[in-house]
């Protein structure tokens, strides 16, 4: 049962009307300081069910929310007229008033009932929801009968007038006096219901709506910390009761929970992405418990000093008390907003969180065979997601299988949920496509939250192209530089050797044919052809090694160390011997072991060396340690390991280099193969 739109908007007038006559009664009665801040709370509530009925009169809810307002309304035009003239008017009509004023409040609490417990929408789920909301009907006729069987009027604690003898009661009634009394009094918290509702709705939802319904719980917790300080406050005068601004303050406290809930259901209608309610909900929830405990240790306190009920605590040890259980609970703020995430929002998605994890997943990662599974497992976790796909544009298409495409438990048969280009100045490399959440669907946020995490992997995508590329050119240069040194090297064997061997032969065939004094500077000039040739052939075994480009890697270290000054031994895998690699890795390798070697002999007066070669796993480790006097790095002249670790560094690899001052020296050479 639902009021219809002409029901909602004539109520919604009536309490706008109501509140509107209340107004200058209290000011001519002399009660505006009591009743006007009451009234401004309720106008709150009429306020916003105005905007929302006019903005969604199809919404049920909205149609339940301003019958509601319009019912509290015309209760707090009933409340401040019982109020004033309870006293003064003639028993019968000051028994009428309250019948009407309970009746009203009656159907209010039904209408706020329908407004919390079917929260967002306003239509029941269940069948066992409808039926509990049907049955709240049957509560009217209990201001009925209680007219006819209490001997007292039932009136609101608050109010002047003292006990008021019921004109209408009936002797044959009287025995239900006393149990109907109880129950009219409590049907004022009868809304209480809707918000135990509003539970088993909120682990049914899905997240959008979760969401919504997170709005109403802000203003439901903050009402609780109301009557958590009230009950504390009361508790600090001797008296029993408040100071006059005091009194003010909880009043103040409590208006603005009562406006605090029309506001939120207004904001989780219209506008539920304005502000970060899971934000203020935590903090909400945080402090709130905060206060509780604060109650509990207060109240903890006068049980175990043994204070009697009647006696209150002075007001400088209840505001020590306070003081120290604040301190004392300050350290367990941090895990009560773990409790608030884990009871209330389950795994929340913090965008500062995901980008974060972002960054840390760029940090650690150079390629995009990584990357991109890795960019594809961080939106799925940071989301909940059930599967999500980074992908790149290969050769002008997606392509969720190929070397360039990357993806997070993903199924081809899926269809997404969500699919968010990767572009870059107007250039689009790429797509993430997201499923569907594990507990319900993508909201507008997250569609934000993965454009924003988009962008970034654009960023990311090109930085590491840049890097790839940037790599390749030097392992090109690299390879250029080998070139080189091998074209040098034919040039020297094949042009200047053979021209000099030449002139040696010529210079034989001419001492020949010469006397004996030129005979001897013939002799010099052969002595000094065979030097110029020895030099060149040296120079060119320095630019590159024949037996390197003949026979390959461990044969050229090999021969190296059967020329050393120092003792080498040589230790290789079996399976190195014969293997051949590409010409800019075996030249690397080849020229640090040759450094090394040379620093051995030169600098470090090492009496024995030892190289390894180790292939393993796609990569070549080549370890060459001396016994010598080591060095300090950081005082080391000269540009040799500089150029080693640069040309490694150019072909992917790394040179590590451990030694100390009368310890020895290691050098250890790292290089990935392409064909690993």
């Amino acid at each position: 049962m639902q009021p219809s739109s002409r029901t909602a908007a004539l109520l919604l007038v009536a309490g706008g009307a109501s509140l509107a006559v209340t107004v200058p009664v209290s000011v001519i009665g002399g009660e505006a300081l009591k009743e006007l801040p009451w009234v401004a709370g309720t106008a709150v509530f009429v306020g916003a069910a105005t905007v929302v009925f006019r903005r969604r009169p199809q919404l049920p809810l909205a149609r339940w929310f301003a019958a509601a307002a319009g019912i509290v309304g015309i209760v707090q035009a009933l409340d401040g007229a019982l109020n004033r003239y309870a006293a003064t008017m003639h028993p019968t009509r000051t028994a009428l008033l309250a019948l009407v004023y309970q009746l009203v409040s009656v159907l209010g609490g039904i209408a706020l009932t329908h407004l919390l417990g079917l929260f967002p929408d306003g239509r029941p789920e269940r069948p066992a929801e409808r039926r509990l909301l049907q049955a709240l009907w049957w509560l009217l006729p209990v201001p009925v009968v209680a007219l006819f069987a209490t001997s007292t009027l039932v009136l609101p604690a608050y109010h002047r007038a003292g006990p008021i003898a019921n004109p209408f009661q009936l002797e044959s009634l009287a025995w239900l006096g006393p149990v109907l009394g109880v129950v009219l009094a409590g049907l004022a918290s009868v809304f209480v219901l809707g918000v135990v509702l509003l539970v088993p709705r909120y682990r049914r939802a899905d997240r959008a709506r979760r969401r919504h319904i997170r709005w109403l719980l802000v203003p439901l917790v903050f009402a609780a910390g109301v009557a958590v300080t009230d009950l504390v406050a009361w508790q600090l005068f001797p008296d029993g009761s408040p100071s006059t601004a005091a009194e003010a303050g909880l009043s103040a406290l409590w208006i603005l929970a009562i406006a605090s809930l029309p506001t939120a259901i207004a904001l989780a209608v219209l506008r539920p992405d304005l502000l970060d309610v899971d934000r203020l909900l935590r903090r909400t929830l945080v402090y709130g418990a905060l206060w509780a405990m604060i109650a509990g240790v207060y109240v903890g306190a006068a049980a175990g000093l043994g204070l009697a009920a009647g006696r209150r605590f002075p007001l400088g040890l209840a505001i020590a008390i306070t003081v120290v259980a604040t301190l004392a609970f300050q350290p367990a703020r941090a895990r009560l907003e773990r409790a608030a995430d884990r009871w209330v929002f389950g795994t929340r998605t913090d965008p500062a969180q995901l980008v974060q994890r972002l960054g840390t997943t760029l940090e650690g990662t150079v390629e995009l065979e990584s990357l991109l599974p890795r960019m594809a497992d961080t939106l799925q976790e940071g989301l909940g997601l059930s599967w999500a796909s980074v992908r790149l544009d290969t050769a002008g298409s997606f392509d969720a299988a190929g070397g360039g495409a990357a993806a997070g438990d993903l199924d081809g048969d899926r269809v997404p949920a969500l699919r968010v280009p990767i572009e870059l100045d107007g250039e689009q490399l790429g797509v993430v496509e997201c499923g569907p959440r594990r507990n319900g669907g993508l909201t507008a946020e997250d569609a934000a939250l993965v454009a924003t995490f988009a962008r970034q992997a654009a960023l990311a995508v090109r930085n590491v192209r840049l890097t790839a590329e940037l790599d390749r050119s030097r392992t090109r240069l690299v390879r250029a530089q080998e070139t080189e040194r091998r074209r040098l090297e034919r040039d020297l064997h094949d042009g200047v050797q053979q021209d000099l061997v030449a002139l040696l032969g010529h210079t034989a065939r001419l001492r020949r044919n010469l006397d004996d004094d030129d005979e001897a500077v013939v002799d010099e000039v052969q002595a000094g052809l065979r030097h110029v040739l020895g030099e060149l052939r040296v120079l060119a075994h320095g630019i590159h090694p024949s037996v390197l480009s003949d026979r390959g890697l461990l044969e050229a270290i090999e021969s190296l160390a059967t020329r050393s000054a120092v003792p080498v031994a040589v230790r290789a895998d079996p399976t190195l011997r014969g293997l051949r690699f590409a010409q800019e890795i075996e030249g690397a390798c080849y020229f640090t072991v040759a450094e090394a070697l040379a620093n051995a002999s030169k600098h470090a007066a090492a009496t024995a060396v030892d190289v390894t070669l180790a292939h393993h796993g796609g990569h070549l480790d080549i370890t060459v340690h001396d016994d010598g006097a080591g060095f300090d790095p950081a005082t080391a002249v000269g540009g040799g390991l500089v150029n080693l670790t640069e040309r490694l560094a150019a072909l992917g690899g790394h040179l590590q280099v451990d030694t100390e001052p009368g310890g020895g020296t290691t050098l250890t050479a790292h290089l990935r193969l392409a064909d690993g």
